[in-house]
């Protein structure tokens, strides 16, 4: 379907095919707090290292785990019927590079709640209750910092989140904060540091965010419209912020909560539903956003099988957000419920101490990744795998086109008959649709550990196809608390093809430690540029209408790439080309400035602005290029307009027709239209109808590719033009 973005007035017409659903407004409104600009995150002191005896630990707060079962009759009454027995036939996947990012000596809290993310050029590890910045050879460049001090409430009560958000080229950092203590909780807080610039070592803003009652397991997601949030707590759990004004730096972010309609709440453990995060730049502007969540019928006999549903959530900050109700998804039959809190549920070598598998949630992060025929959303859960607490991962990929329901692509359960469990897995789809999955795996004759597996896009549905492969094996065991991890995080380069994960192992008895590993499932390329980000214009308008655009580009590729070309298209049409005249080695970004500016001006046009690298025999063209949209004023509908004298105005009234009309009230006689590309040559024409306040034509542009054209009326005594674009 094409959509028309007129440059000269306040409208975008989106013709809507979906089924109908019904919507509900958010249920929770409030405003964040703007708390400061912090020092540089490089110039902040450094925790020293110290010896804890296992009585030092703090626990962190969690609501966890009551009672297993209480539906008897839930399915599966045996073991897990996607038990993959296939044998995993691809070659191994190498492990790139490993190292430790935190440990028991430099926190004294339990579990560490290990959380990371890759960015251009830095790793950004945090855990209770620190933060760490690496290079990407593993080279500590700053840390440990205390989050407490960094992010200026001066306490560390943890759940930390980082993120890097490959859309602003920009860091954010979470933790959460009890009131008045995590002893005697009456409410919670969220504090929320976003940098001021791509560099993870300098300052950030810093917010909060008071959401009531305590928002205990955050779990933070990107989309373009917001940063989303899921929480395990009483009321709204399902949170939007105002991502575009927490960039900018500007004061009092909104946020918004929404009712999850038609959920059961899991009744044995902490209620973790999963926003949808978006993974790479390409996506729909205006998309809606999700969240998912699992239903398990041993959790209550009202649920009638086992499933996800998912939720779509439109953002409109001038407050006319809504949540859909849920789309409902039909698994094979499993199990989430493990022991009843306290007890644990992996077994370790040589102590009666079992370990928190982390059943009934889903697992961080849930990732989406917009493709050309279609959008993948991938998910995965812990579950019981034969009936007695052994652990499996249970892997999901639905697929839809556009913000069409969701269908099931493929699912299964990973797992290895050794009598291993794998638990706690956190999974991320590449460019070309290959899944990565790390797990930790553990068992009462194996110290845990973190090992990794994926499968290629076009591989047998519901199979992982490369072995397992380890990152790291413990040393020693747990002898004393269940409380472990709690999260596993794992994220993708922006070459869009390398997986880091982290989370943690036990390097020796009562102690513990993070590993991140990097792994990649394809090979890379020899001949490979693209551009990752815009750095300007900025993140809010109003926008003039001489913008100097900026870019940053990397060489994804093995070979050192040189006077390449850069382009930049606005609407679809090319408005420059630079040539970058010096060397980009293998890993190295640059940025790339623009001599021609760029109109951003016009009210209520939403600009497409795509920058792309333009190397000759680039061996992937698929990650060339970003796109980035840009918006002055408020997209309205043409309800919403009152057409002034000599006003033109162009809009879709189904698939391949478009409505053309010319307000005035003198009798001009015959008048014609045509529409014309940048050329100057004719694209179509014909005669307008006379109408009451003016002349009309209906226009068929089927044939029309995308781009910028000019549309002309005229008649011997009057002659007007603008410019319009058609765009799929």
């Amino acid at each position: 379907m094409k959509k028309l973005s007129i440059l000269f007035i306040f409208t975008l017409l989106c013709v809507g095919f979906g089924h109908a659903q019904q919507k509900y407004p958010p249920m929770a409104f409030g405003k964040g707090t703007f708390k400061g600009e912090t020092t540089p995150l490089r110039d902040e002191p450094i925790i020293t290292e110290s010896e804890f005896d296992m009585d030092d630990y703090e626990e962190i707060y969690n609501d966890l785990r009551r009672p297993k079962k209480n539906n008897p009759n839930a399915l599966p009454m045996g073991p897990d019927p996607l038990n993959q027995t296939a044998p995993a036939f691809r070659q191994p996947a190498g492990l790139i590079l490993d190292f430790q990012a935190g440990s028991s000596a430099e926190s004294g809290f339990i579990p560490p709640d290990p959380t990371g993310a890759v960015g251009p050029n830095h790793f950004v590890h945090a855990f209770n209750s620190s933060v760490k910045i690496f290079d990407k050879t593993g080279t500590l460049l700053v840390g440990p910092v205390s989050l407490g001090s960094f992010l200026g409430n001066g306490l560390n009560h943890g759940d930390p989140i980082v993120m890097y958000d490959q859309l602003a080229d920009r860091w954010f950092v979470s933790q959460f904060e009890c009131v008045p203590n995590c002893s005697s909780i009456s409410s919670g807080i969220l504090i929320m540091g976003v940098s001021t610039s791509p560099d993870p070592t300098g300052t950030y803003n810093v917010y909060e965010f008071p959401l009531g009652s305590f928002p205990d397991y955050p779990h933070y997601a990107i989309w373009p419209d917001g940063y989303y949030l899921t929480a395990n707590k009483s009321g709204q759990a399902t949170y939007v912020f105002q991502r575009d004004v927490m960039l900018a730096g500007d004061p009092d972010p909104l946020f918004e909560g929404f009712p999850l309609i038609g959920c059961f709440k899991n009744p044995n453990t902490v209620f973790s539903p999963e926003p949808a995060n978006l993974v790479g730049t390409n996506y729909e502007y205006g998309m809606p956003g999700y969240i998912v969540y699992l239903q398990d019928d041993a959790w209550s006999a009202a649920i009638a099988n086992d499933h996800i549903k998912i939720w779509t959530i439109e953002m409109d900050w001038d407050g006319d957000s809504t949540i859909s109700n849920p789309q409902e998804i039909a698994l094979a039959p499993f199990d989430s419920t493990f022991a009843p809190f306290g007890s644990g549920d992996i077994g370790q070598p040589g102590t009666g101490q079992k370990l928190d598998g982390q059943g009934g949630i889903i697992s961080y992060m849930a990732n989406f990744r917009k493709f050309d025929d279609h959008n993948s959303f991938v998910i995965n859960f812990n579950v019981d795998i034969d009936g007695n607490d052994t652990a499996g991962v249970r892997w999901i990929e639905l697929r839809n086109t556009g913000s069409d329901p969701f269908t099931l692509h493929q699912e299964g359960t990973w797992t290895i008959a050794d009598g291993d469990s794998r638990f706690m897995g956190s999974n991320g789809i590449d460019e070309d649709g290959n899944i990565g999955l790390g797990y930790s795996v553990g068992s009462s004759a194996t110290r845990v550990g973190l090992r990794f597996t994926g499968r290629m896009e076009g591989d047998p549905l519901g199979q992982m196809t490369f072995p397992e492969t380890s990152v790291i094996e413990s040393n020693g065991v747990q002898t004393w608390i269940n409380r472990y991890g709690d999260y596993a995080h794992q994220t993708i380069d922006i070459d869009d093809r390398t997986f880091w994960y982290t989370s943690e192992y036990i390097p020796t008895t009562n102690t513990w430690a993070d590993r991140v590993g990097a792994y990649k499932l394809v090979d890379d390329y020899t001949d490979d540029l693209g551009v990752y980000a815009f750095v300007s214009p900025g993140f809010v308008g109003p926008y003039t209408n001489s913008e100097t655009v900026e870019v940053n580009i990397s060489n994804f590729g093995t070979d050192p790439q040189s006077n390449f070309d850069v382009e930049l298209y606005v609407d679809g049409g090319l408005v420059d080309t630079e040539t970058y005249t010096g060397t980009l080695n293998p890993g190295e970004t640059d940025s790339v400035t623009f001599s021609q500016t760029i109109d951003l001006s016009i009210e209520g046009h939403l600009y497409e602005v795509v920058a792309k690298t333009a190397l000759s025999g680039d061996d992937y063209p698929n990650n060339d290029d970003v796109t980035k949209y840009y918006l002055t004023g408020e997209l309205l509908g043409t309800n919403d307009f009152q057409l002034n004298d000599h006003e033109l105005f162009m809009y879709p009234v189904s698939l391949n027709l478009y409505e053309l009309k010319y307000n005035t009230t003198e009798d001009f006689g015959v008048m014609n239209y045509r529409i014309l590309n940048l050329l100057g040559q004719e694209v179509t024409s014909g005669k307008m109808e006379t109408e009451v306040k003016g002349y009309r034509a209906s226009v068929d542009l089927n044939t029309v590719a995308t781009g910028v054209y000019v549309v002309e009326v005229s008649s011997a005594k009057q002659k007007l033009s603008k410019q319009f674009m058609v765009s799929q």
